[in-house]
């Protein structure tokens, strides 16, 4: 459950994937961060992606049937849930390394 600081809804607890945790148990924190470093640019790739798929549902007079939102809208959906779930990883490796490291823009 969430709980309601003034207009904002924070979660009770972190997301942290388990599978994540254990193939990161071992490894130094200069490992770490490597790989942190690369899951923040795949972010921001995948980030990039979702906001291309948006601007290209919201421009594109979609073609919908009434048993689809749209090959546009879908294409937008699957981006997102791709960003969100390689936001998960990255909020589970961000909170092992206990930083964020700098990473330049691309």
């Amino acid at each position: 459950m969430a709980t309601d600081t003034g207009n904002n809804v924070e979660p009770e607890h972190k997301i942290t994937l388990r599978p994540v945790l254990g193939l990161i148990e071992n490894l130094s924190k200069r490992d770490l961060e490597q790989i942190t470093v690369e899951a923040i640019r795949t972010h921001r790739r995948l980030r990039d992606s979702a906001e291309a798929r948006y601007e290209e549902w919201r421009s594109e007079a979609d073609v919908r049937t009434c048993d689809t939102a749209g090959p546009a809208r879908i294409a937008y959906v699957a981006a997102m849930i791709d960003m969100h779930a390689q936001q998960a990883a990255l909020s589970t490796l961000l909170g092992v390394l206990g930083h964020v490291p700098s990473v330049p823009a691309d």
